[in-house]
């Protein structure tokens, strides 16, 4: 590792785990730190009978052309499957793309090349806050962290790549001298949280894949995954009830139990044979920072220097239409390297220059 540029990756989701491994790939020393206990972020994946399924639904689309690139890349072209799947309304069928493993086997794929390469992902690790070094025989970056058992660390770094919520980095950064222009342009963007349930039912609930629903329902959308591409080994039929919220709203401080309540009687409303024995087993899973409802002032991938930011408020789709998310992520996660190895490139020659 001698020698290697030392770069701190903040955020395990699908964009920090892209820069991660295209940085290691291109030679920087990669240490990632995330929150939770398993990568993924909004692509995280739990074990559903034989198989790893997300607790979201995701699918892949022909135009998501960085991500089939990113898969290639990865040698899982070959798991990548296309399903005709039948949509409620107007556009009533469309080619859509899953993993044979799900995309259990992108992430996995990318945390091994990540880790093969020399880069240290460290779960359970919440960033307090990025500071300077004083010693400047040292990495110009300390960041402290908070660890699951409530002991903190510090790791140092030459550079930080953040990948997570603009709100959050104002609330890390208090240390560094990022312009107020910038601090306030992040603290304007809100977003929408989300509320996702994951039933595993006896029967499909419906033939269709999508369906959406208004806004002032508990749900937008119903999503009959199996439906499109079959039962395979989870041990029944997967439907996901996905609403999105303001963290206002009463539902989201809500307990699990009493989300399932809301959710199911609106099920039962739309189908009243689904009866509670009908479900198998249930997850829900909540998403504080899920939909960014605007974008940022100013462009800010490098807000201050050796500080880079590879946020998903910085993309146009997401705001537009949520599932554009996975190709937008990745889009932007390889300008963010690009930028990033230019830099650094430049650098290296001015400090060759006579």
């Amino acid at each position: 590792m001698e020698g290697k540029t030392s770069i701190c990756v903040i955020g395990a989701g699908l964009s920090g785990l892209v820069c991660a491994y295209k940085l290691a790939q291109a030679g920087f020393h990669v240490q990632v730190v995330e929150q939770q206990s398993t990568p993924g972020g909004m692509l995280a994946c739990s074990r559903l009978g034989s198989e790893y399924i997300e607790l979201l639904p995701h699918h892949i689309r022909k135009s998501d052309r960085a991500l089939i690139s990113l898969l290639k890349d990865l040698g899982l072209s070959d798991e990548l499957q296309w399903y005709d799947s039948l949509w409620y309304g107007k556009a009533s069928r469309k080619k859509l793309g899953y993993l044979d493993n799900g995309f259990h086997s992108l992430l996995s794929a990318l945390v091994q090349e990540i880790t093969d390469r020399g880069g240290i992902i460290q779960y359970g690790y919440t960033v307090s806050e990025i500071a300077r070094s004083e010693d400047p025989t040292r990495p110009r970056y300390r960041v402290q962290c908070v660890l699951a058992d409530s002991r903190s660390t510090i790791l140092e770094c030459d550079t930080i790549l953040y990948t997570g919520s603009c709100r959050n980095l104002v609330h890390i950064t208090h240390a560094l001298n990022m312009p107020t222009d910038f601090r306030d342009s992040l603290m304007d963007v809100t977003y929408q949280a989300n509320i996702c349930i994951l039933l595993l039912m006896k029967t499909p609930f419906t033939e269709c894949y999508s369906r959406q629903f208004p806004e002032d329902e508990p749900f937008q959308r119903v999503i009959q995954h199996t439906s499109m591409v079959g039962q395979r080994r989870y041990g029944g039929h997967v439907l996901y009830l996905s609403g999105n919220y303001l963290t206002s709203a009463p539902l989201w401080t809500a307990t699990d139990a009493e989300i399932f309540k809301v959710f199911f009687k609106r099920l039962q409303y739309m189908n009243p044979s689904v009866t509670r024995s009908t479900v198998k087993t249930w997850r829900l899973a909540r998403t504080r920072y899920a939909k960014p409802l605007n974008h940022p002032l100013d462009e800010f991938i490098q807000p201050v220097e050796g500080l880079y930011v590879c946020s998903l408020a910085m993309t146009n789709a997401t705001i537009e239409d949520s599932k554009y998310r996975m190709d937008a992520c990745v889009s932007q996660a390889n300008a963010t390297v690009a930028k990033i190895k230019e830099d650094f490139s430049r650098e290296k020659e001015l400090e060759t220059e006579p």
